[in-house]
């Protein structure tokens, strides 16, 4: 069983016992049931699946087999163990204590029992989840969070790069590339018309020539930037997709002489969701548990477009739109690339985790009676890996 250690009685709390589990299990995606969970991973996980043609011949009174091969189908669930260590100083505990931990006077200001698991849960437990839902769809090399050795390539980069996904390219739609001219030191981006572009899209480069550097990043190409027009043939490249929760603003060093971006706003969302539903196969399409991935910036363009395209009707920006493409559910993704979107089963993608195993634990330490430091430790250790089933049934958009 997941051990849930405390090294004294000084700690204590009944929302621990589903710590572990909710770090895991309660990331955006998994709640919403855009995965499926498989527990008990323990070791690599075969994903097999034995797929077929079909024959109708004549009527025969011997047996004839079809004369056909079964193709045989896997794919794997290799888990990674993972930590979350952090160290606090007890004085910086002193908020979340509770009310009733510590009574008024004189002789109760002592370092009296603190329920953890409050503490746990209002500093670190949305952050664990949020972590583990990038890890998942980004994968360790696009996560900033992880830092751990072993290989977490994500489900977004290996859809992307299996040879059996249906890929498009974002930059094949007129409507949703642009050419450039020149990059500036300050990240002034130079076009032949900003006409197309409004302040706060995001904008992916696919192809960048020049010297130019994101002071965090890197190199420009496969990065995305929220947009602020300067003026009818020049942008500003604000802020880096990356950094959405930390509100950086972008830096860069050197310049570019040429390039090319693609993105999706309202003006063109509907033509760029016209051409993935066109291209969703149809026996994919009308499964029940099919939808559209998009990331959350696509979504909100989508209910922009609506919005627009329903002038006449009373509350046309003032109501919520449904998040819907004829029929098919769209699922706003919080932790996507930018300007991608994906097409699958949610039977299709796997995510394993071993809530059961020794691996899975959280541990607790106070300090002071043992080294007489005034400090806390914690540490919590998961056990997770994701996998498709069938490749060549998933869509993939890419910018």
């Amino acid at each position: 069983m997941a051990q849930f250690t405390f090294t004294n009685n000084t700690y204590a709390g009944e929302a621990l016992a589903g710590f572990m589990a909710s770090t895991l299990l309660e990331a955006d995606s998994v709640k919403r049931g855009l995965l499926t969970v498989i527990n008990d991973v323990k070791s690599r996980k075969l994903i097999l699946d034995v797929d077929d043609d079909i024959v109708l011949q004549n009527p025969s009174g011997m047996f004839n087999d079809q004369g056909t091969t079964a193709t045989q189908t896997e794919s794997y669930l290799d888990p990674v163990v993972y930590e979350f260590m952090k160290q606090e100083q007890w004085d910086k505990l002193v908020n979340s204590w509770e009310s009733q931990s510590i009574k008024p006077g004189a002789f109760s200001d002592y370092e009296g029992t603190i329920d953890l698991s409050d503490f746990l849960v209002q500093r670190y437990l949305t952050k664990i989840q949020i972590a583990n839902e990038r890890l998942y769809w980004l994968g360790k090399s696009n996560v900033l969070e992880a830092s751990f050795s072993a290989a977490f390539p994500g489900l977004l980069p290996k859809i992307a790069g299996n040879a059996d996904t249906y890929k498009v390219n974002l930059s094949g739609n007129p409507a949703a590339g642009m050419s450039v001219t020149g990059i500036s030191a300050l990240g002034v981006v130079t076009v032949n018309s900003t006409a197309g572009l409004v302040a706060g899209d995001i904008i992916t480069f696919t192809a960048v020539d020049g010297t130019i550097e994101d002071d965090l990043y890197g190199e420009l190409t496969g990065q995305s930037y929220t947009i602020n027009n300067v003026t009818a043939t020049t942008f500003k490249l604000q802020r880096n997709y990356n950094e959405v929760n930390k509100r950086r603003n972008a830096t860069f060093t050197g310049t570019a002489t040429a390039g090319a971006f693609s993105y999706i706003n309202a003006g063109n969302v509907i033509s760029v969701l016209q051409s993935v539903y066109a291209q969703l196969d149809y026996a994919d399409r009308v499964q029940p548990d099919f939808k559209i991935l998009i990331p959350l910036h696509v979504a909100l363009a989508y209910k922009e477009a609506q919005a627009a395209r329903a002038l006449n009707v009373l509350g046309a920006f003032s109501e919520d739109k449904k998040l819907e493409y004829l029929g098919i559910p769209l699922e706003p993704m919080n932790h996507f690339f930018a300007n991608c979107i994906v097409g699958a089963r949610t039977s299709n993608l796997f995510l394993g985790v071993d809530l059961l195993g020794d691996v899975s634990e959280l541990s607790t330490v106070y300090l002071k009676p043992y080294t007489n430091d005034n400090v806390v430790r914690m540490k919590a250790r998961m056990k997770a890996a994701t996998e498709v089933k069938f490749y060549n049934e998933v869509f993939y958009l890419g910018a």
